[in-house]
Parts: C-alpha cells; sequence; structure tokens
C-alpha cells in the first residue's frame, strides 16, 4: 500500500473478530468465517487467545484470501478485554504501549505467511472507551503510528475514534454493527443490558440496510450467538 493513495472502500466490506477461540479452530467453525467476510480483525494473543492462535488465523486468512487486520485490547483475560481499564489501570502512555506491542506481533505474524496488515481495529472495551473519549483514541492512534504508518484505522461510524483517527493522519473505515443494538447517541448498548445483541438473520440484514449509507464496513463477531447464521444473510 505504500505510495499508493489510501481511501476507503467503494463497496461496504463485512469483517469479523477471529483468532480469539481455540475451540472454535478445533471444531472447524472458524475456518467456516472465511468465506463470508473480508476483513478479519486477528486477535494479537492479548485479550484471548495465543502466539500460536495467531499465526494459525493469519494461515487461514491468507489461503482463504481474506485481509487480515490487527485486533489489540486490554490484556484482560478474565473478562475477554470488554471491561473498561481506561484511568484506572492504564492511562494513554500505556494504552499506547499495549497497542504498539500488539500490532508489531500482528505485522511480524502477517508478515510470516506473505500478508501484510491491511488495518487496526482496537477490541472491546478500548474500542468503546475510544468512541467516547478522545484522549484513548489519540493514544491507541499513537500506538499504531510507531509501527505503521500506511494502514487503514477502524473506528464506530459517527463516533468521536473517527474523527480523532482523522486528525492524527489515517484514513478510517466507518464500521457499524450488524449483531449489536444501537443507543439513541449512536453508540453501542452495553452487552450486560439484555436485549443488546442482535441474533436473527433477518434483523441483522434489515440492520445492516440502515448502516450502510454511512459506513465503510460492517461487523459480525465470531463469538456472537448465530454468527454463521448472520454472514449467511448478509453475504448468501
Amino acid at each position: 500500500m505504500e505510495g499508493t493513495p489510501m481511501k476507503p472502500p467503494a463497496a461496504i466490506l463485512i469483517n469479523c473478530d477471529l483468532g480469539e477461540s481455540e475451540a472454535q479452530v478445533l471444531d472447524g467453525t472458524q475456518q467456516l468465517f472465511f468465506s463470508k467476510i473480508d476483513l478479519a480483525n486477528v486477535c494479537c494473543a492479548a485479550h484471548a487467545g495465543s502466539e500460536r492462535l495467531t499465526r494459525l488465523t493469519m494461515q487461514q486468512a491468507a489461503e482463504a484470501r481474506v485481509r487480515v487486520g490487527a485486533h489489540p485490547g486490554y490484556p484482560d483475560r478474565e473478562h475477554f478485554g470488554r471491561r473498561p481499564l481506561f484511568g484506572k489501570k492504564y492511562d494513554a502512555a500505556q494504552v499506547a504501549e499495549l497497542v504498539s506491542e500488539q500490532v508489531a506481533f500482528g505485522v511480524e505474524a502477517a508478515a510470516s505467511v506473505g500478508l501484510k496488515l491491511y488495518h487496526v481495529k482496537p477490541h472491546g472495551a478500548l474500542y468503546n472507551e475510544a468512541a467516547t473519549d478522545g484522549a484513548v483514541a489519540e493514544a491507541i492512534a499513537l500506538g499504531v503510528r510507531r509501527v505503521v504508518k500506511d494502514i487503514f484505522l477502524v473506528g464506530l461510524a459517527k463516533s468521536v475514534m473517527v474523527n480523532v483517527f482523522r486528525r492524527q493522519g489515517f484514513v478510517v473505515l466507518r464500521e457499524a454493527f450488524a449483531d449489536r443494538r444501537y443507543t439513541e447517541e449512536g453508540l453501542l448498548v452495553p452487552r450486560n443490558v439484555e436485549g443488546a445483541m442482535i441474533e436473527d438473520p433477518a434483523e441483522a440484514l434489515r440492520q445492516l440496510e440502515e448502516l450502510v449509507g454511512f459506513s465503510d464496513t460492517i461487523c459480525v463477531h465470531s463469538d456472537s450467538a448465530n454468527a454463521l447464521g448472520m454472514l449467511a444473510a448478509l453475504r448468501p
């Protein structure tokens, strides 16, 4: 991508968080995702998974010809990286450092199978914090820039992080979610709220139709109930 202008894709891309579950590899589920997605957000062995699983996921992506991105998150395995920790356990400098370390590993793991990272998408609580707190978003951008500059950053469409990432010099893929419900403010309904998750493929498709006008990429989480069913509806 070096030497060529970076711009968002002309068509909507479907992305999925992968490399988080050994069980999904063992039962063949992870491999099935690759036929329905354009982008794989590969866990960097911090919030889940392992270095071996990251490398295996990169290899599967290469075989499926799916573009890969680093998916850095808080190294809080007990809560799958979904517990807010900014200002509690991590400050801005520490967030930049953990992002830098994980993206560097993602770059190396991708290169080992002949791939180049296409994007970086923060995971879980780190993503949600960046959607409302510019200091978190800036720390993420700084951490990425220490490792690689010509890369897309993925951010929640219409949120603070999109504008911060752009001001930091990155081209942004505006993201929407087919398997999550939204608040009136355009943020994601917290997972611990009843009804926060969408499981019905028809509803996921309806939501996609509402979101594509201001999004470059749509996410379905690999650990969502009926994730493959929803992906089949989005990408028949």
